[in-house]
């Protein structure tokens, strides 16, 4: 999810709906730098459905970093 999303509103609700439901997230400092994972111009959200086999290791390792850094952080939560 990119931080600087207007109106904020739109994007609140992702980080308790992933927590709830055990998906993990992170926030990217700008919409333009998620656009370029997407290779368009800005993006506000981004969902990966579908990873390769070769890339099944650097993908656990991202998800344990982000459950760790934000669906695990309770600073984060009350925040």
């Amino acid at each position: 999810m990119a931080h600087d999303v207007d109106p904020a509103e739109i994007m609140v609700f992702l980080p308790a709906l992933c927590r709830k439901k055990g998906i993990p997230f992170c926030f990217i400092k700008s919409k333009a730098r998620l656009g370029k994972l997407c290779h368009t111009k800005t993006a506000t959200c981004v969902a990966l459905t579908d990873v390769k086999k070769e890339d099944l290791t650097d993908f656990d390792t991202l998800q344990k970093t982000f459950m760790s850094q934000f669906n695990d952080n309770t600073d984060l939560k009350r925040k």
